[in-house]
């Protein structure tokens, strides 16, 4: 396309016509009106680079919202044209479509993502596997043999249970406007436990559920299995060796908001110095061998994704507490 200088088309192709649903009754109009709307200011201070340096191309890329709820990324380049005096006449306006190299991008971020929390999660149900089946080759008679057995179905159920939110999350990933489902937190929490119940035990770790059974959360289910695994295996994870491990989670509803509330009294964590890198990726607190740092930075991402927030207070030695705000009206 061309414009005057002051942004009114002149001249408009057939392709543009077809890209931006324009007629030729646009000649004469504004371009800035027609092509821009949230980057208006970005493209008006590229133009008028054009009066400075009209020989030079410079280049602008803008994202227009459209009817359909799509989102088209253009690349642009201006270059001003001099008349007989020199002075800028028109500006050629030369526009490429970008809108496939933008959302490669975004599903590249995706899919690495989507990587750390296949690694995170599956890590954590191969980890109680594992023990499942040594204690189920050591157990002493057929009754603790049946015992380890019956954890051991149950944990594989809750693998494949965590698989298929896997694949939710790549539905999710591709279809933002996914509704929710409302599921029963104190059931949820149950099952997880259930997952971890032989670490539990090993640990001699005493578990207190205060969660009103009929309270209810409004979730994506992929992302509340993850958010509840990543805290309560934390808590297993990082207990004390100096005192016997204690973990209470607690709910509750507020104006807006269900408040799940998971509480240890392990390591801790200090918050003077770690509280700004607390949930960013790869950020290790304590020495354990199996701490890969992604854990929090993917509980952060999902809470977020539902439009809630997480609160964490801790100190060293003192233990840390967890709140995590589900949003009842996103």
């Amino acid at each position: 396309i061309k414009t005057d200088p002051l942004g009114n088309y002149t001249y408009v192709n057939d392709f543009f016509y077809e890209r931006f649903g324009y007629d030729s009754k646009i000649i004469g109009t504004s371009s800035l009106d027609s092509i821009v709307v949230e980057d208006h200011p970005k493209c008006l201070a590229v133009v008028m680079q054009c009066f400075a340096e009209p020989e030079m191309p410079h280049q602008v890329i803008l994202r227009k919202p459209y009817s359909d709820n799509t989102v088209k990324s253009n690349h642009w380049e201006f270059k001003g044209i001099r008349g007989a005096q020199g002075e800028v006449v028109e500006i050629l306006c030369v526009g490429y479509d970008v809108t496939l190299l933008d959302v490669t991008s975004q599903q590249n971020i995706r899919l690495q993502n989507f990587a750390y929390i296949i690694s995170h999660n599956i890590r954590s149900h191969s980890a109680n596997l594992t023990s499942l089946v040594q204690l189920l080759a050591e157990a002493e008679n057929k009754e603790q043999g049946d015992l380890f057995l019956q954890l051991l179905q149950t944990s594989t159920e809750k693998l494949a249970e965590t698989i298929e939110n896997l694949n939710d999350i790549v539905t999710v990933n591709s279809n933002f406007n996914k509704p929710k489902e409302h599921r029963r937190l104190r059931e949820e929490v149950t099952k997880t436990l259930e997952t971890m119940s032989v670490l539990v035990r090993q640990h001699g770790i005493a578990v207190d559920v205060q969660v009103p059974p009929d309270l209810t959360v409004n979730v994506v289910p992929a992302y509340l299995d993850s958010i509840l695994l990543n805290l309560l295996s934390n808590a297993v994870k990082y207990r004390s060796p100096q005192r016997p491990a204690q973990i209470l989670v607690r709910a509750h509803q507020e104006p807006g908001f269900v408040v799940l509330t998971v509480q240890d009294n392990g390591l801790g964590i200090d918050l003077v110095k770690n509280r700004a890198k607390l949930f960013g990726m790869y950020k290790t607190f304590h020495e354990n061998e199996d701490a890969r740092g992604v854990g929090l930075f993917i509980t952060k991402n999902h809470i977020e994704a539902m439009s809630g927030s997480i609160a964490v207070e801790s100190e060293v030695e003192g233990g840390s507490t967890f709140k995590v705000y589900f949003n009842e009206n996103a």
